[in-house]
């Protein structure tokens, strides 16, 4: 299991919770499964009409300007009329001291009904969505440190925390939204190899409604969105662990087949690139040896000429009778 990413780090992922929740009816999912085993989820959803949720757009707030929220919908009141509420949907894999402060400026900056001239803000509920690894619940925090600044009050804005790892599994993978409920039970073992490793075989099944076209493009977001958590041969394994009924039965769609293309590709171009260095190297190593013996050789055979060459004078000067003294002084020995 991979430790929590950096905070530098953790946004590179958020495209895949705006790919799946950007749409209405998957964040009605998320907040319906999610409102099952959270009161105070169900609590703040209560009187919100969850099948009137809509982007909140650039009409209402200033939310496409700034590009901030994860994402930002409105929703009408349970009981009718014309009475909007805007809810915050923010995504954290990892535990964030000032996620209550960005929200306070999120409710403020985005949640804006541009064409209410008497009073601007929407009702605020801010839900965040986490899938760290660390328990985590910064109302209670801010309810030990920073209440008495609201003189006993909660936050400017109703708050909720939803810990995906208390996601009924069983329920995600029967819900009828195959989309949002896997996108869910994918971001919940994001950290944990085997929990989703566990739970691939059933997600393939679900994924397998979504159509050939539709489960290509999915598997693609969720290659990408895992690839932040665990390395490439996990992740390859996974990808056969999602094999669909249709793959197992000898069918091949075009994603599959682009897929194992790649990796026989990067396999391919691997095994290439070791038989390309190896040759390279050895021929590298030999040219290389043999002109360092060539000069090692010449260097000797010179050195044993001029020893050869020396001993020759000697035995002439020694033949014409000088003296050693003077023989040793002509060659400079000692």
């Amino acid at each position: 299991m991979k430790k929590e990413n950096k905070r530098t780090k953790a946004r590179k992922h958020d495209g895949f919770f705006r790919y799946v929740y950007s749409k209405p009816v998957n964040a009605k999912t998320l907040l319906s499964l999610a409102r099952e085993s959270n009161r105070e989820l169900d609590s703040i959803l209560d009187g919100v009409d969850l099948d009137t949720l809509s982007p909140l757009s650039g009409l209402f707030s200033e939310v496409q300007e700034r590009g901030e929220s994860d994402l930002a919908f409105r929703a009408k009141s349970a009981g009718g009329g014309d009475l909007f509420v805007g809810i915050l949907l923010e995504h954290k894999s990892y535990t964030d001291k000032q996620i209550l402060d960005q929200l306070g400026r999120y409710a403020f900056n985005i949640m804006v009904n541009k064409n209410d001239t008497d009073f601007r803000w929407f009702p605020t509920k801010a839900i965040v969505i986490y899938n760290g690894t660390r328990g985590w619940d910064p109302l209670a925090d801010f309810r030990r440190k920073n209440r008495a600044k609201f003189q006993g009050k909660d936050l400017p804005f109703e708050f909720a925390l939803v810990n995906l790892s208390e996601l009924n599994d069983e329920r995600c993978l029967s819900d009828g939204n195959v989309e949002a409920a896997v996108g869910a039970l994918v971001m919940k073992y994001a950290f944990d190899r085997r929990g989703l490793s566990e739970k691939a075989s059933a997600i393939g099944y679900r994924l397998e409604l979504l159509g050939n076209f539709g489960k290509d493009r999915f598997l693609e977001k969720i290659n990408l969105y895992l690839g932040e958590f665990i390395g490439e041969e996990d992740l390859e394994e996974l990808q056969m662990a999602f094999k669909s009924i249709g793959q197992r039965m000898g069918f091949v769609s075009a994603g599959d087949a682009r897929r194992a293309a790649e990796r026989s590709g990067r396999r391919a171009g691997m095994k290439k690139g070791m038989e390309e260095g190896l040759k390279r190297g050895l021929e590298k190593g030999m040219e290389k040896g043999m002109e360092k013996g060539m000069e090692k050789g010449m260097e000797k055979g010179m050195e044993m000429g001029m020893e050869k060459g020396r001993a020759q004078v000697i035995d002439f000067l020694r033949s014409q009778g000088v003296s050693p003294e003077i023989i040793a002084k002509a060659c400079e020995l000692k």
